[in-house]
């Protein structure tokens, strides 16, 4: 089979981006949007400001580009793992220590600069129409596989959810980014409260079975 002339020129172009988008990420989580320094992401990425032009557009179509891809990216890793935990558990029991276990480490100080910069990125969409439709869609595609997971523990009889699965999904995510409020606050001592009370409102949330039920209150008698 011939390979195309065009090929190697195609292959350094992909690289070039693949170097711009991964410097851009890296500059936006060390300095946002607002001290966004190109140069920098020009010099590291060793690109010349012709290829940015090229590939992106312009300064401002690479943040868009790299906020993009690191939120979907987080989405798919979220609901990735949640559909792991999912298929992976033995028993309610097995399911209940996972879960607890998830949100303690999403709950834990390492993840602070993540959720800060999520946050980040649906605030930057707040003025960016192009990037808001962009994790509309992106949201809805996710959360409708979170909500795909849930199904799997009602068909398993683990939970009886008394409200739409869809809209519980969104009433979950909406608590776990909530956890912000608590980074801004600065109050570590509350970390352990808020993952019992996270748990507790998922479990009454979903609608969890009389062993779910135990399980958590048994979780919050050991603290």
């Amino acid at each position: 089979m011939a390979i195309p002339k065009d090929t190697p020129k195609r292959t350094d172009g992909i690289e070039t981006m693949a170097r711009l988008m991964k410097q851009a990420r890296l500059e936006l989580a060390k300095n946002g949007v607002d001290n966004f320094d190109v140069e920098a992401v020009l010099e590291r990425a060793e690109a010349a400001r012709s290829s940015l032009y090229h590939h992106f557009g312009s300064k401002f179509d690479l943040i868009y580009t790299a906020q993009l891809e690191e939120l979907v990216e987080g989405l798919r890793n979220d609901n990735q793992l949640f559909r792991y935990l999912v298929e992976s558990a033995a028993s309610e029991e097995d399911f209940f220590a996972k879960l607890a276990e998830l949100m303690r480490f999403t709950s834990s100080k390492e993840l602070v600069d993540f959720r800060a910069h999520r946050l980040q990125v649906l605030a930057s969409a707040t003025h960016n129409a192009k990037l808001a439709e962009a994790i509309r869609a992106a949201q809805v595609e996710g959360n409708l596989f979170f909500t795909e997971s849930l199904e799997i523990l009602r068909t398993r009889g683990w939970i009886n959810p008394q409200h739409d699965l869809l809209a519980v999904t969104y009433m979950i995510q909406g608590l776990l980014l909530g956890h912000i409020m608590l980074d801004f606050s600065q109050l570590p001592e509350l970390e352990d409260g808020w993952v019992e009370v996270a748990i507790e409102t998922i479990v009454n949330l979903v609608g969890g079975s009389e062993k779910f039920q135990s399980l958590a209150k048994a979780s919050k008698k050991k603290k």
